[in-house]
């Protein structure tokens, strides 16, 4: 059925490698429910709790290895092959570099444990970027981690009841002065009705 509606649609469809490449990002995470100085982030009891902790910074997190394999499985997922990315690659960085959107696709897992839970949510949606930067290349086998900045937190209009946030993200890579990138993200959470 997958490749009947991509032919439908004009796409090439994705390969059983492909597939259970993409899978196997997710063994790929690891995560921690501490910050970087044995604290955990804490939790958030109402909206309106997280809204006072408007400006509060948390991380950084635990690192994160950008290996071959997750580079590979992303080039696959997205059918971006281009050199630059595979292994033994001659490169000005001194070999392959990750792909930008890789390192921006790993936020959720990069930030699940710096930021405090909220036990207040029942659903949580992405809205995308204010602004987003690839500062420095991730290197092949380069260790990452995200700190975070509650940039704002303001409450939605009624019916509504929960938050809009605004965080600016900054993914450090081990070792180098400059980050790998810098995202003001934009989210928001509801609360049970």
């Amino acid at each position: 059925l997958r490749r009947a509606t991509a032919r439908t649609l004009g796409m090439s469809a994705p390969s059983d490698r492909a597939l259970r490449r993409a899978r196997s990002l997710a063994s790929h995470v690891t995560a921690s429910s501490t910050g970087r100085d044995g604290s955990g982030p804490g939790s958030t009891e109402s909206p309106e709790s997280w809204v006072r902790r408007e400006g509060e910074r948390f991380g950084p997190g635990e690192w994160l290895v950008v290996d071959q394999t997750r580079v590979d499985a992303f080039a696959e997922c997205t059918e971006d092959h281009q050199w630059i990315h595979r292994a033994g690659a001659a490169t000005p960085f001194g070999g392959p570099i990750a792909h930008g959107f890789l390192t921006l696709s790993l936020l959720p897992a990069l930030c699940k444990d710096v930021l405090p839970s909220h036990a207040w949510v029942a659903s949580e949606i992405n809205c995308g970027f204010n602004k987003m930067r690839f500062v420095s290349p991730v290197a092949v086998g380069a260790r990452i981690r995200a700190a975070v900045e509650l940039v704002r937190a303001k409450a939605l209009a009624p019916p509504a009841r929960g938050v809009e946030t605004v965080t600016k993200v900054t993914v450090e890579i081990e070792g180098n002065a400059k980050p790998a990138l810098v995202a003001e993200w934009v989210t928001r959470q509801y609360a049970a009705a």
